[in-house]
């Protein structure tokens, strides 16, 4: 079951009833170190909470906004996958900033990635190492297209022996990952070892047709969303490290 943060949001007793044995719920917990905001599959933040409580959840998986219980309501049954787990999402290959600038940003940090595309026994999926600082969580995810935008998505927490056993013979792909949260949007802004000038911006959705804005300090070379060139496990065979 989900472990899911739920924090500023006043009727608790309404989202206890509508997720009962869907999700494993806190309310307005304190994060104070990477492992408290890694223990957390999910936070779903009200958008007027201080900026203070909100960069301290910066950097978990799956961190989300909302300005009302019925927004609250639309994000987390998103996550839940009520009624299917979609992932929609849209890319576009940015030219590469400078990483000292992001961090001037008052909502704005980074996680480290590591992550491998397995195919083995019939089976597919990807297996992740993701965090900082020393602190890790490891994720197993199988994907179902449908179309480019849009998948079908199973995540589940492994352990790391788990994860460095799937990693074994595989190409790895590193990255550094920011988490930029925008006119109450979380872009993730992934910056790779081998490019020197460019990088990839990606939002996730609700449907493919919901409205954002792009951040105007980050310059758009092109969308990429239906480019599989710039899939990453495309990028994982070309320069992904193999493991030993």
């Amino acid at each position: 079951m989900e472990k899911i943060a739920v924090i500023g949001f006043e009727n608790t007793d309404a989202v206890r009833k509508r997720y009962a044995g869907k999700a494993e719920l806190f309310f307005d917990v304190p994060c104070e170190s990477n492992a408290e905001k890694y223990a957390y599959s999910a936070v779903f933040l009200n958008s007027g909470t201080e900026k203070t409580v909100i960069k301290k959840w910066l950097g978990n998986e799956h961190l989300r906004l909302a300005a009302n219980e019925k927004a609250l309501f639309e994000e987390m049954d998103f996550f839940l996958g009520i009624p299917e787990p979609l992932e929609i999402e849209r890319k576009f290959l940015i030219e590469k900033p400078v990483e000292s600038e992001l961090q001037n940003h008052d909502l704005c940090d980074y996680v480290d990635i590591a992550q491998a595309y397995i195919n083995r026994n019939g089976e597919r999926f990807r297996v992740r190492k993701r965090g900082k600082d020393g602190d890790f969580i490891y994720i197993k995810t199988e994907k179902i297209k449908l179309t480019e935008m849009k998948r079908i998505e199973k995540e589940s927490r492994i352990t790391e022996a788990e994860y460095l056993n799937c990693i074994q013979g595989e190409k790895v792909l590193s990255k550094r990952r920011w988490l930029l949260l925008y006119n109450g949007k979380c872009f993730e802004l992934d910056i790779f070892p081998f490019w020197a000038d460019r990088a990839l911006l990606e939002i996730e959705l609700k449907s493919e047709t919901e409205n954002f804005e792009l951040p105007p300090f980050l310059h758009v070379i092109k969308e990429v969303t239906q480019d599989k060139t710039f899939r990453n496990s495309v990028l994982a065979k070309l320069y992904g490290i193999t493991q030993k």
